[in-house]
């Protein structure tokens, strides 16, 4: 496993935020139409990076993952979380996970919920989240509705 240092993301991060989410979203073998499509949202912006709870994973002075929390309690929702394809399978989504729970047990929040992209619900099953719905993306692809309960899995 990659020893990361996990730190709170600066507005000044969000040009490479954005970058590493549209490579991870790359990874998934999305067609170029939908990745050109979703980068020209903002994704993050700086002030995002100012009102939401956003930590970034850095190896080598490198990011290399990020997440993104936003509370509306009784839940914390997780926004985002992105890793660079090459460190894909390296317990950095692990670290990011774990770290984000910490953040939304201190922030009051009873449970976290996500919408997952359907390539990445099997790792969130395997952090302890359970399948709770879905919703419908702009692509008109279903979208598995996720939640971990933050104090069933002390």
């Amino acid at each position: 496993m990659i020893n990361v240092e996990i730190t709170k993301a600066q507005p000044e991060d969000s040009e490479r935020l954005k970058q590493i989410a549209i490579a991870a979203k790359r990874y998934w073998g999305y067609s170029e139409q939908i990745i050109l499509e979703w980068a020209k949202t903002p994704i993050i912006t700086p002030e995002e990076i100012c009102t939401d709870q956003v930590y970034l994973a850095s190896f080598n002075l490198a990011i290399i993952g990020w997440y993104r929390l936003k509370t509306r309690l009784p839940a914390v929702i997780l926004e985002d979380l992105w890793i660079l394809p090459d460190y894909i399978g390296k317990g950095i989504g692990r670290k990011l996970f774990e770290h984000a729970i910490k953040q939304a047990k201190s922030s009051s929040g009873q449970y976290l919920e996500l919408e997952a992209d359907p390539n990445a619900e099997p790792f969130y099953k395997r952090m302890g989240c359970q399948n709770i719905g879905e919703s419908i993306s702009e692509w008109g692809r279903a979208i598995p509705c996720m939640r971990y309960n933050l104090y069933e899995q002390d």
